[in-house]
């Protein structure tokens, strides 16, 4: 009976933890499909693109002359083994969810391409992780 009270609390102590994120908010709920509806190539242009993600988090520029916009969103969530005493020395880590959202726009401003790309990994933590 104790050992279920204790695995009920670390659970609930584990759905509880915040997770953290970093980058550009306005990427966080979008997938490729969402952005699929928002831009045209061939039509939608920096300023629209600006209106609806805001500023780039990175800007580059091609030998061709374009100019490469890039937004990135990460979210990091906790193992539920870091809540665990003894366990968390063991074994622990994240779990990460990665977005870019990368646009390419020729000389006059306007999108000739874009990808999005969601990539799901983790970070192993711990004695039992570090040799692997």
């Amino acid at each position: 009976m104790r050992f279920t009270k204790i695995m009920i609390s670390v659970a609930l102590a584990a759905s509880l933890a915040a997770c953290a994120s970093v980058g550009n908010e306005n990427i966080r709920k979008e997938t490729a499909a969402t952005v699929a509806t928002k831009l045209t190539k061939g039509k939608t242009t920096k300023d629209d693109v600006a209106k609806l993600f805001g500023s780039p988090d990175t800007v580059d520029f091609s030998d061709s002359g374009n100019e490469i916009w890039k937004y990135q969103h990460v979210r990091s969530q906790p193992k539920v083994e870091n809540f665990i005493p003894v366990v968390d020395i063991l074994a622990g880590g994240q779990d990460l969810q990665k977005k870019e959202l990368a646009l390419f726009f020729n000389s006059r401003g306007i999108l000739k391409n874009y990808t999005m790309l969601e990539t799901d990994s983790e970070v192993r933590t711990g004695l039992i992780n570090a040799n692997q």
